[in-house]
């Protein structure tokens, strides 16, 4: 609108008894039109290229976490291979039947081996699968599995080193290496992997190097023809531990990761600007021939300038609008329930911990709600806490069951290694018949609150995750139309110098005096239960069901829990 107040200006002011003629007012309004919209296109295209950025970075870190899932998953056979021949004194029968289930075509792997370790020389002890291209008999084996006894995580090798055509990995005990393992993955021979299935892939186009570097020599696996890379455009880099060395992940997008409005914007905005220009620099040659007609009615004057300056409030309010559909989508809700979520640091001045929460929409049907702690503080805890959380999540979202879930990561984690260990609780709801199953690795138990009763629910406690591998039953119950559900870490209820009973009861008398919201409830809930400053975390995640028109069923659990 300051280009249009000068134009106004230079009429009533500088030329108060001489007209300005419909071309050169024509030409004024055109140039301000073509400006305002060229501005408002160019922070348009700024705005949706820095979204592009921003969503390319974030569906590759995406991508990173579902690798470093992966590489669990190649670690942990290994890890339990070793523990087996560490437990039998090498036994080749026991190794035998465990490594077969991992070995053959489309399987882990395509060859595996078990080495005997004395000191600096390591001897083959037997091999299964197909002949491993890194020969045992061979030097540079013995170099490489040796190499793992002095290495706290397993090792990588490509095969060969500068076009590998496979993956080695050996793992060893570095605190009494007496034994190791040896595996090989093969590589596809065009290093071409078809990765559709997995949505952290679906947008992006990618290739992984190991290493530091993306030379070619370096490539493991791609999705486009390796003589397309290296990827160009916009693209994102991340490294991601695997082993003693790193991937590192190179992503590119496939289209518009924003969406085809995103893209298009820009050009809707020149189009709409300049059919709104060329209009007002129409009307404004239309009012100077009739302002020429009737220069002497200054109220018609007026009112021709009041036409221009609502023309120029249209522009600009579709400008307004146009800006507003950049901004980012409302978080989606999950139908029936009323969420909620707390997290309270401790007082032990350490801002970093491990204390979690998530809950996810599995289908249409079901979702999702795990609540954990990693024992401890400091960076390694919270590491350990996201590895689990990924994890936990991605089986969830392929559908397991909490008690599956939970046995799929108890050998993810070893408290003899790694110095911590985890307690979770993981839960699937049905969103029609209102039906909880939980598993419980050593964490609290869930309370559900029903008006003004509130109790805790009776689970099947395991052993938390990292003191071994260990299978986990499901408790199952149905919550009653409009019930609460807590999940809590210990830092709600433990008090130094009181004893743990104590912090339950106040928990649940504290719990049952529900308010509007459940965020009114956790406000009031850790107002009450945290009149003594905690010295631990406190994550605390709620759920209520908010479908009071379904009917009320008798729980079917296991331990006979009505809720």
């Amino acid at each position: 609108m300051v280009g249009l107040s000068r134009v106004q200006h230079g009429v009533r002011g500088a030329l108060p008894r001489r007209l300005m003629t419909a071309g050169r007012l024509g030409f004024a309004v055109g140039l301000v039109g073509l400006v305002v919209t060229g501005s408002i296109a160019w922070t348009v295209r700024s705005v949706n290229s820095s979204n592009e950025r921003r969503l390319l970075q974030v569906q590759t870190a995406q991508a990173g976490a579902v690798i470093s899932a992966s590489i669990l998953g190649l670690q942990g056979p290994l890890a339990t291979a070793l523990q087996i021949e560490t437990a039998t004194a090498g036994d080749i029968g026991e190794f035998t039947r465990f490594m077969s289930g991992y070995i053959g075509p489309g399987k882990l792997f395509s060859s595996a081996s078990m080495w005997q370790i004395n000191g600096s020389n390591a001897r083959v002890v037997t091999t299964l699968g197909q002949p491993a291209a890194l020969a045992p008999t061979s030097t540079a084996a013995q170099v490489f599995v040796t190499k793992a006894a002095h290495s706290s995580t397993f090792v990588v090798t490509g095969i060969p080193a500068n076009s590998p055509q496979a993956v080695g990995y050996a793992l060893a005990n570095s605190a009494n290496p007496t034994f190791a393992i040896y595996a090989e993955r093969a590589i596809p021979a065009n290093r071409r992997v078809a990765v559709e299935s997995d949505a952290a892939f679906s947008d992006l186009k990618f290739a992984t190097y190991i290493g530091d570097t993306t030379s070619t020599s370096e490539l493991a696996t791609t999705d486009v023809s390796p003589d397309k890379l290296p990827l160009t455009g916009r693209t994102a880099r991340i490294a991601v531990p695997f082993g003693d060395t790193k991937l590192t992940l190179v992503t590119a997008a496939v289209g518009h990761l924003g969406g085809s409005l995103g893209a298009n914007l820009p050009w809707i905005v020149l189009f709409l600007g300049g059919l709104l220009t060329a209009m007002s620099a129409f009307v404004a040659v239309q009012l100077a021939r009739r302002r020429k007609e009737a220069e002497r009615n200054s109220d018609t004057i007026s009112s021709l300038y009041g036409d221009l300056d609502r023309l120029y409030a249209e522009q600009r309010n579709i400008a307004i609008t146009l800006q507003r559909a950049l901004l980012p989508r409302r978080i989606p809700s999950i139908a029936n329930l009323e969420i909620a979520s707390r997290y309270v640091a401790g007082t032990d001045g350490v801002d970093v911990g491990g204390d979690w929460y998530s809950l996810i929409q599995v289908d249409e049907q079901r979702f999702a709600f795990v609540v954990g702690d990693v024992s401890g503080r400091g960076v390694n805890a919270a590491t350990i806490m996201a590895q689990l959380r990924y994890t936990v999540r991605a089986y969830l979202l392929e559908g397991h069951d909490p008690g599956a879930v939970l046995q799929m990561v108890s050998g993810q984690l070893d408290i003899a290694e790694d110095g911590h260990f985890a307690t979770i609780l993981v839960g699937v709801g049905d969103l029609s018949s209102r039906e909880i199953a939980v598993a419980n690795a050593g964490h609290l138990n869930p309370l559900v609150v029903s008006g003004d009763r509130s109790r805790f629910v009776e689970t099947a406690v395991g052993p938390p995750i990292g003191i071994g591998p260990a299978a986990y039953a499901e408790t199952t119950f149905v919550m009653a139309p409009g019930s609460t559900l807590l999940a809590f870490t210990d830092g709600l209820v433990e008090r130094r110098g009181e004893d743990i009973d104590s912090g339950f009861e106040r928990v649940a008398n504290a719990a049952t005096d529900l308010g509007t919201t459940l965020e009114a409830v956790l406000t009031r809930l850790l107002a009450t239960v945290a009149e003594d400053t905690a010295a631990d975390d406190i994550a605390i995640l709620a759920f209520r069901w908010v479908d009071v028109q379904l009917p009320d069923p008798v729980s079917t659990s296991a331990s006979g829990l009505r809720v």
